[in-house]
């Protein structure tokens, strides 16, 4: 394919070229409701929790988005199912987290700069930053959070490390420059 083909064949299969607008809204709220399944899923998979029954139910949205044959009727069952996973999968990571890291406790957060040398870490994984943390103790270096990640401060298994120096927020920080 070249790059016409590709725009070609996006605008046949993309769920925006359906022409009932119930239907296609449907698909797309099932779409972004079991993208945020799945991001929770992958970070509980991460910590050793799965559920056989959310991934059978991933497929299922999947396979609904691109069938031609479900009516706005079964595609609102199907939203109102995709709550019911998106509440089990938060349970699921939550009982990840928990039993891996503590139950997170009200915490004081800094949002000052520190002195060493740091490393920002982006993304939504207390597995991830975890390994960072190990991997860098006792090196000098200070990691940070984003402002997604706050949670992050509160489980006694990630705060435990001094080298967990705060929380970085642009907006935080834009604001400190200016008070200046």
């Amino acid at each position: 394919y070249n790059e016409r083909e590709y725009q070609i064949k996006s605008e046949e299969v993309r769920i925006h070229s359906i022409e009932d607008k119930d239907i296609r809204s449907l698909k797309e709220l099932l779409l972004y409701g079991t993208k945020g399944i799945s991001a929770y899923t992958v970070r509980a998979y991460e910590l050793g929790y799965k559920d056989d029954d959310i991934f059978e139910f991933i497929q299922q949205v999947l396979i609904a988005t691109i069938s031609d044959d479900l009516s706005s009727e079964e595609l609102k069952e199907l939203v109102l199912k995709c709550g019911d996973y998106g509440i089990k999968t938060m349970c699921m990571l939550d009982k990840a987290h928990t039993s891996t890291y503590g139950n997170p406790e009200p915490t004081k957060v800094n949002i000052n700069v520190g002195k060493n040398p740091g490393i920002l870490i982006s993304g939504h994984s207390l597995k991830d930053m975890e390994e960072l943390l190990e991997q860098t103790k006792g090196t000098g270096v200070d990691v940070y959070t984003h402002g997604e990640m706050l949670p992050a401060n509160s489980y006694p298994a990630v705060n435990k490390f001094k080298h967990f120096v705060c929380i970085y927020c642009y907006w935080i920080t834009f604001i400190l420059w200016c008070c200046k």
